[in-house]
């Protein structure tokens, strides 16, 4: 089969296939993987993804775009045949147009029915879209970022909305769960911007779902407030996506540096979802902790999130036991597993993840084996929680059941876009390019602390623009089967 496809296939066609599968390859070697590694991840035999490398045609179009995929590069095949870059497509419809209009057939043009209008409301609705994984093994993340959208609109609403220029509007939140897929991912960015006329959307919360939905949203003018920490999302040409926390490449320099002074640790070992963002993650802490002058043990273990074997994923990474497991993007649904079965194979030093867990979830789980994870916590830090926060955690808890630590990352995010609308003015509920224009000068006191924080856009270091949200980084771990902090540092002390 591929001698026949060979001769049917034009030599400048089959050097292109060449060239791609190298860039596979060059990808995979950054990355510091093993073949064997990424064909696990791909599910396939390793002579299989040797072909693929190779650049043989007989591999299938899916298998190579699935490589690109889980390698974190992207999504290659939406827009490779975009109707709107086919410019001899478009030529052509434009010469099959008749040459002149038919007189025998009328235009019917549709008149407004009187009364068919509705009448302006006194109370204008202010519609802010979430669009995240409400489903799956990362549903806490989806549902964190629902519930305090959810309750910081309901404490506006109570105090009377939220004014605008000349208008108050009171809060509607519209949410769409994508599953983690990117094809709900567009789909939920087109009903919220063409069906409910969202112009700012909190979410979503991985980078292939990002990359999905972020043409919807540039195309029908919106904005996009994820978490995901690829910097690509958010650097030009890119303008409507705003990073909404705490990126692992900022907090891990400070969480490895001071358990390197604080606890002498000096080796470790990783293991990682095999997703785009999870080997992004792997490969951002290879160089920090490097840097660091951390010696890496292992850096093979790699599973699939929510999978039934994913604590195989350990054997390697605790074959010779370091002093610290590092297990990034760990999704909530996989980390009671892992952290429990690392204890059980008798690992005892800190186990690391630069985003926040569900605390009191894994001790109830997992009892005293959840002692010593040390991870990324609420943007407002336990002890300088103010009267709003409490209010806020209050209501919170009414929606989701129970507060979870999780939301503590994600509770700045509505306030800064509306106090951000706020201050670009009457237009800007309906028109992103004056909230853009205020981007640069904005600021405020963070208002769910009692300890002097500023909030504003950060992003010229890291996203070469103001493209992130900055707000403090607030490391935590649990210890006694609490939560207890470690250190807080300002947006000015780690992100110049």
């Amino acid at each position: 089969m591929k001698r026949i496809l060979e001769a049917q296939m034009p030599l400048s066609v089959a050097a292109s296939l060449e060239k791609f599968a190298g860039n596979i390859r060059v990808a995979r070697l950054r990355r510091r993987l093993t073949a064997e590694e990424v064909a696990r991840s791909l599910g396939v035999h390793r002579t299989t993804y040797g072909r693929l490398e190779a650049g043989d045609p007989a591999v299938s179009i899916g298998l190579y775009a699935s490589a690109v995929y889980v390698l974190g590069l992207g999504l290659p095949l939406g827009d490779l045949v975009d109707p709107r870059s086919d410019e001899e497509g478009q030529l052509l419809d434009l010469i099959r147009l008749p040459k002149r209009a038919r007189g025998d057939r009328p235009i019917r043009v549709r008149r407004p029915q009187i009364g068919a209008l509705p009448k302006r409301s006194s109370e204008p609705v202010l519609k802010i879209g979430v669009l995240g994984a409400m489903s799956g093994p990362a549903a806490a993340w989806g549902l964190a970022s629902k519930y305090c959208a959810e309750a910081t609109a309901e404490m506006y609403n109570d105090a009377g909305g939220v004014e605008i220029g000349s208008e108050r509007y009171r809060i509607e939140i519209v949410s769409f769960d994508d599953g983690m897929h990117p094809g709900r991912a567009a789909e939920g960015a087109r009903f919220l911007t063409e069906t409910q006329g969202v112009r700012y959307i909190i979410g979503p919360n991985v980078e292939q779902t990002i990359a999905a939905a972020a043409p919807v949203a540039e195309r029908n003018r919106a904005m996009l407030f994820p978490y995901s920490f690829t910097r690509s999302l958010y650097r030009p040409p890119h303008e409507n996506t705003v990073l909404c926390q705490v990126a692992n490449y900022q907090a891990a320099p400070r969480i490895y540096q001071y358990l390197k002074e604080r606890e002498g640790v000096q080796t470790f070992s990783i293991v990682a979802p095999s997703t785009p963002e999870g080997l992004q993650q792997r490969t951002e802490l290879m160089r920090i902790t490097k840097e660091i002058g951390l010696r890496m043990i292992s850096g093979s273990g790699f599973y699939r999130p929510g999978a039934d074997d994913i604590e195989r994923a350990l054997i390697p990474a605790l074959a010779t036991m370091p002093d610290v497991l590092a297990l990034p993007n760990l999704a909530p649904s996989d980390s009671v597993r892992l952290i429990a079965r690392a204890r059980e194979m008798g690992f005892s030093g800190p186990i690391t993840t630069e985003a926040a867990q569900d605390a009191e979830i894994l001790v109830k789980s997992i009892g005293s084996r959840a002692d010593g994870l040390v991870m990324l916590g609420g943007a407002s830090p336990i002890n300088s929680r103010n009267a709003r926060m409490q209010d806020f955690m209050a209501r919170y808890v009414r929606l989701a059941g129970q507060w979870n630590d999780e939301a503590g990352t994600k509770v700045h995010t509505l306030e800064l876009i509306l106090a951000t609308l706020q201050m670009a003015g009457g237009s800007s509920p309906n028109d992103i390019r004056s909230f853009k224009a205020a981007i640069p000068n904005f600021s405020i006191e963070n208002p769910m602390s009692n300890r002097h924080s500023l909030l504003t856009y950060w992003g010229d270091r890291d996203l070469r623009h103001k493209r992130q949200i900055g707000i403090p980084l607030v490391v935590n771990t649990i210890s006694g089967g609490e939560l207890k902090n470690l250190f807080v540092e300002e947006p000015s002390e780690f992100l110049r």
